[in-house]
């Protein structure tokens, strides 16, 4: 069987491989014959000459051939592609805000008071506690005479503040035993501890790390 032929007007295009009516892809053919209108059609005319060479074209068979035709939807192009959307655009990281630390304030004097015979105390206060101990507290017996041993002398402790660290320890310190306090207090007393905690618990807040 001799090759299919394509005859258009602008000349002829042989389709190898084509032994019937049908080609493997006879739309393709469609691309020969004109521009396309939408709902236009066409005729596709299958000539087979004297010598059994087969051809597909848009025109009449010439004569002597043995001819054929089918009616065929003319192929319109796709419409163009939409263009794609252009991307979002990448949002920005949320700014990171950083708190700044709240500034401390200094915070209530704490000192540290230590009596002539060794005994420490802790005072919010400057208290040296003075006052008039008696002579024979100081000396033996015998060592006095009576009249010296009713007299007194004046006497006060050693007071020295701490530092703004070492008060905040102690400030810590006497809220937890505030709080133990609190938690056993009795009824009369319950406000006062409570009070208590609640005071100590803001001077670490506004003044300790």
């Amino acid at each position: 069987m001799a090759s299919p032929v394509w005859r258009g007007r602008k000349g002829r295009r042989t389709m190898p491989g084509m032994n019937a009516w049908w080609v493997p892809s006879l739309a393709a053919a469609l691309l020969f014959v004109g521009p396309a209108c939408a709902g236009d059609t066409v005729v596709v005319h299958r000539c087979v000459d004297a010598k059994g060479r087969v051809s597909l074209q848009d025109d009449p068979c010439p004569k002597g051939s043995q001819q054929s035709t089918r009616e065929m939807q003319r192929p319109v192009d796709a419409p163009a592609r939409a263009p794609a959307a252009p991307a979002p655009p990448a949002s920005a990281p949320a700014p990171v805000v950083l708190e700044r630390p709240r500034p401390l304030i200094e915070p209530p004097p704490m000192y540290l008071c230590t009596s002539y015979d060794g005994i420490v105390r802790e005072s919010e206060v400057y208290d040296p506690n003075p006052r008039c101990e008696p002579l024979a507290l100081y000396y033996p017996n015998g060592y006095l005479t009576p009249q010296q041993a009713g007299a007194c002398r004046w006497v006060q402790d050693s007071c020295v503040r701490l530092s703004d660290a070492a008060a905040c320890e102690r400030f810590r310190r006497k809220r937890t035993e505030a709080s133990s306090a609190a938690m056993h207090a009795f009824s009369d007393t319950a406000a006062y501890r409570k009070s208590e905690v609640e005071r100590l618990t803001q001077i670490i807040d506004e003044s300790c790390r």
